[in-house]
């Protein structure tokens, strides 16, 4: 087990056997040129070239904060990430690919919702949405998308109205 990964279990067992917290459907996996763990706080910190992946998801980073919410039980796991940007890209279940980027992008792992701030985007299809702030809800395949309070920037969507080669 890497550095990273030790310190990252660590943090997230606060005490307790491994296998018996982490009941995730896939495991989280987190890479870093640097890790630190706050285990007090049962907080991982890890920066520079972060990657995170989740079953068929991934996340890149310049920042990334892992917390564990013992507040709500067991698997609740909080991703902060922040770099110029944040990108992130999934593979839906029909096969299309989502991506996303953001200043900072937050991820509440058993909600499956991905919070996107900064400089917002999120493409799918040929289609793309920018605004203030994102939020992707995986599990219900939602988006909602708004501009910040005091902003002028509106949300903008593309839609693609080109159709592929032998689509009708």
């Amino acid at each position: 087990m890497s550095i990273a990964g030790l310190a990252f279990t660590l943090c997230i067992t606060s005490g307790h056997v491994m296998a018996e917290q982490i009941k995730l459907k896939h495991p989280l996996e987190i890479d870093a040129d640097e890790q630190s763990a706050r285990l007090k706080e049962n907080i991982g910190v890890f920066q520079k070239n972060v990657q995170i992946k989740h079953g068929n998801m991934s996340i890149t980073a310049d920042y990334l904060e892992a917390h564990k919410r013992t507040e709500l039980g067991d698997n609740q796991q909080l991703l902060i990430a922040s770099g110029k940007p944040v990108k992130f890209s999934a593979i839906q279940e029909d096969g299309s690919t989502i991506v996303a980027s953001a200043e900072n992008i937050t991820y509440d792992v058993a909600k499956s919702l991905f919070t996107m701030s900064g400089n917002a985007k999120f493409q799918q299809n040929g289609d793309m949405m920018s605004a203030d702030t994102i939020i992707y809800d995986r599990e219900n395949e939602t988006v909602t998308s708004k501009k910040a309070k005091n902003s002028d920037n509106q949300v903008k969507t593309i839609i693609n109205t080109q159709t592929k080669q032998g689509e009708k």
